[in-house]
């Protein structure tokens, strides 16, 4: 076994016909939310052939993150998501964690690259806003 330790990570769900529904009628100041110009947002990720593909939404965390952070991580993308898609059911299990591999991988080590200056003191991967009603 080898550690590899340059391969971000992606806490997801898959995206179900609610969930679909509930991005289609996002409102327009939401779709920033998830339309993965903003790192501390979530994206959009597909996987699979064009027969078999799945749609996954989600948030880029660098590798690495501590095991105290994951609940918070998967918080955090439940609360996006319950902004954006308020009648979409998502319960916390439903979140899955990823290995990013391939071109949008390097896209994320680039990403990792430029924070390396951040204290460590500062949360990793884990940051970003919380939505609130």
């Amino acid at each position: 076994m080898k550690l590899d330790k340059t391969c971000s990570l992606f806490f997801a769900t898959k995206i179900d016909s609610k969930l679909r529904e509930g991005l289609a009628l996002s409102k327009a100041g939401d779709k920033k939310y998830f339309d993965g110009s903003s790192e501390e947002f979530l994206r959009i990720l597909e996987i699979g052939d064009e027969k078999d593909k799945e749609r996954w939404i989600g948030k880029v965390i660098k590798p690495g993150p501590a095991v105290t952070e994951v609940d918070d991580i998967q918080r955090n993308v439940i609360s996006i998501l319950r902004r954006i898609a308020p009648n979409a059911r998502i319960p916390a299990s439903a979140v899955k964690i990823f290995v990013l591999q391939g071109v949008f991988a390097t896209a994320a080590q680039q990403i990792i690259d430029d924070e390396e200056d951040a204290s460590d003191d500062d949360i990793v991967g884990g940051g970003g806003p919380y939505i609130t009603y």
